[in-house]
């Protein structure tokens, strides 16, 4: 029988025995839920997270918001019909894990920003990542996620929404995960996102790719710093 305190309440060392049983179930089925993904879905969280049992897993990368050519070509020669397999709902059977549906974010929401940048293509899946991210929410299934850098790219399609509605759940997962360990630094982009969507009610940047006529006032705006989120310094690629 467990030991209790005075207040009735099982002591220390039992508490944390049993929080260390669950997080040991929960690292149990993850692990099972991974082995048992379709292998194009394992492979790409291995290339966009690395594999469970590689040194970086659960850590930042670089990569994830670096204009890089040559990722964005290799993810193009792997990954590519993918991503029109994804926006054609052949994917869907994907959905059916935390896992799962996370890879399936991934390919809709971050290959076709990468595989077809500087084009109306790359805007193209963001609905329909959007409609996976907001069941994975409402399942709860981004909570049996890895890690805080898992989570954060299963709510990456809110912000990148031209609503408010999903702005403001953008602020109120992202204000969430910062308050754990290794996620606060998405909050202040959460923030900047959801600013321009208050003031112009769409990306202003996205105008001249997706033939919208931009306003004086998004003109103007365009021509700040950092307006258009790529003010870190593009990676040219190999032989450029």
């Amino acid at each position: 029988m467990a030991d209790l305190n005075t207040d009735g309440a099982a002591s220390f060392p039992v508490a944390n025995a049993l929080t260390d049983a669950l997080a040991g179930e929960v690292a149990d089925r993850r692990s099972a839920d991974y082995a048992a993904l379709d292998p194009q879905a394992r492979a790409v969280l291995d290339c966009w997270f690395g594999a469970p049992d590689s040194p970086d897993f659960g850590e930042p990368r670089k990569l994830w918001f670096t204009a890089d050519d040559s990722f964005d070509a290799s993810l193009r020669e792997r990954f590519g019909t993918l991503i029109d397999a994804a926006r054609e709902s052949q994917l869907d059977s994907w959905a059916a894990t935390p896992l799962g549906a996370l890879s399936l974010v991934i390919v809709l929401d971050q290959f076709s920003r990468n595989c077809h940048r500087d084009t109306a293509t790359a805007f193209a899946a963001d609905r329909k990542a959007l409609a996976i991210a907001q069941q994975m929410v409402a399942s709860g299934a981004d909570r049996l996620l890895p890690g805080v850098h898992h989570r954060a790219f299963a709510y990456l399609p809110f912000e990148h929404d031209e609503s408010l509605a999903s702005q403001h759940e953008s602020l109120r997962l992202f204000k969430a995960l910062a308050a754990e360990p290794g996620g606060a630094s998405y909050y202040p982009f959460a923030v900047r996102h959801a600013k321009i969507i208050e003031r112009f009610g769409r990306f202003p940047h996205r105008n001249a790719v997706l033939g919208r006529e931009s306003t004086a006032d998004e003109i103007a705006f365009l021509r700040e710093p950092g307006s258009s989120f790529q003010s870190r310094a593009k990676k040219p690629s190999a032989g450029s």
